[in-house]
């Protein structure tokens, strides 16, 4: 779970989301997956390796930043 957030702190920010405990950081972990159509059942480092693809394509980036800010 979550292995990733860690390097999010930039787009976690822009979307005003600060998880500080396990079930905070689990609802963030589970929309990101949700947004960039992974299983939540997907392997971390399967759910980072898109993510970072997201990342480094500055539409979807900003498609991610919005989708959490809505949730």
């Amino acid at each position: 779970m979550s292995c990733y957030l860690r390097h999010m702190k930039e787009v976690l920010d822009a979307a005003d989301l600060h998880p500080e405990d396990k079930k905070e950081r689990k609802e963030v972990d589970l929309a990101i997956r949700e947004v960039v159509g992974m299983k939540p059942e997907d392997r971390c480092n399967v759910v980072w390796k898109e993510v970072k693809l997201w990342l480094q394509d500055e539409n979807k980036k900003q498609h991610l930043t919005t989708s959490l800010k809505a949730d």
